[in-house]
């Protein structure tokens, strides 16, 4: 009988250890993913782009964006990782040289258009029930193309170019429950181009500035280690 009791205390306390053990997996109320969609107005001074001897003017006029992204959140701090896009159609001046570089038309000081798309890796900071701070550092490339004469739709020389691209911002946030928020935040931007063909004097720097409105969503239930 001793031994009967005391192979069943045993098995009791290995039931106990192992069910302890598995345990070290925990839940939390934070969702593991978010989702985000936004529009933005911006501003921008525009590109020198030395291949195509031609600058593309922004004129700090104001423009819209169109973003999304996807998050994975990192800690109960509400920081998310995960990567964004944006897209635009900017209307410029184009100033292009006398004689017509291979790869499209030229003119001097006639109105076009241009896609100009982003993709970079995102960092976010910020999220909750109620009012709170956000900020953002993201990290990723720029392109542009699909440049357009507004008279004939004629294509313009010097498309297709993709740029690092570098910003961060910061805002406030507002969060109508721990998994639903809307955001409205400055970002300020900037875009290196390529210095091949330009001189010395000359920028190869497009900043821009943005005021977004964002709105995000959480899904999923994140998982933690004990």
């Amino acid at each position: 009988m001793r031994r009967f009791s005391l192979a069943f205390l045993m098995v009791m306390l290995f039931a106990t250890s192992s069910s302890a053990q598995r345990r070290q997996r925990g839940f939390t109320s934070d969702p593991d993913m978010w989702m985000s969609g936004g529009i933005a107005g911006f501003t921008g001074n525009g590109v020198n782009d030395g291949r195509s001897a031609s600058t593309w003017n922004f004129g700090n006029a104001w423009n819209w964006q169109y973003s999304a992204s996807l998050e994975k959140t990192l800690s109960g701090g509400g920081s998310t990782f995960g990567v964004a896009g944006s897209y635009a159609r900017v209307p410029f001046a184009y100033y292009g040289p006398a004689v017509p570089v291979p790869g499209g038309a030229t003119c001097n000081g006639c109105n076009a258009h241009l896609d100009m798309t982003t993709l970079v890796a995102t960092f976010h900071i910020g999220s909750g029930s109620g009012l709170h701070q956000v900020a953002d550092l993201n990290g990723g490339i720029v392109n542009y193309t699909n440049l357009r004469r507004d008279t004939d739709g004629v294509r313009l020389a010097g498309g297709s170019n993709t740029d690092p691209l570098f910003s961060g911002g910061w805002g406030f946030g507002y969060g109508f429950d721990d998994r639903t928020q809307i955001e409205f935040a400055w970002d300020y931007v900037i875009a290196i181009h390529e210095r091949s063909g330009l001189s010395n004097g000359v920028s190869n720097t497009n900043r821009m500035q943005l005021l977004k409105l964002t709105f995000r969503k959480g899904f999923g239930v994140r998982t933690v280690r004990r």
